[in-house]
């Protein structure tokens, strides 16, 4: 009898730990879209201060042949120049792996902008973010890597 009650116990706990995990993986993959979604909408406003804050202090962003250190440097780096607009910045996520205060995110982004007096221009490319949760909860990008789509042979 001991044992079917051990049994019994070891099948609950395991249920309710992977129930856990699942809930747990849905929170926290819900939290990363609602980060990545506030920070194209500050790409988009060119809210540098809110750019900034979705990086780790100690964040590397990695475009075409440069790195850029920390929140600051990388939110400069996205600021605008004189007669430009973005319209449109969206993330879209075909891999999300998510262990313990660890995410990679791979996807696609989309992203169109205007210069005065031009049309406006879309590109696109592939993203990989690495995200950490930072000692008060929230996901921040701790590495930021991307590229155009290359053109087709």
């Amino acid at each position: 009898m001991r044992t079917a009650w051990a049994v019994a116990i070891l099948t609950t706990a395991t249920a309710t730990s992977g129930l856990h995990a699942q809930t747990t993986y849905a929170a926290d993959s819900t939290a990363i879209a609602a980060a990545a979604r506030a920070f194209s909408a500050a790409y988009v406003r060119n809210d540098t201060l809110a750019l900034a804050r979705a990086y780790a202090d100690s964040a590397i962003a990695f475009p075409a042949r440069r790195d850029i250190v920390g929140a600051a440097a990388i939110a400069h780096y996205f600021r605008w120049p004189e007669g430009f607009r973005q319209i449109s910045h969206l993330l879209t996520v075909e891999h999300l792996q998510i262990q313990g205060d660890l995410a990679v995110d791979v996807g696609m982004w989309a992203s169109t902008g205007q210069r005065e007096g031009q049309e406006p221009v879309t590109s696109s490319g592939r993203y990989m973010v690495a995200w950490i949760r930072a000692s008060n909860g929230e996901w921040k990008i701790l590495y930021d890597m991307w590229h155009p789509t290359p053109p087709k042979p």
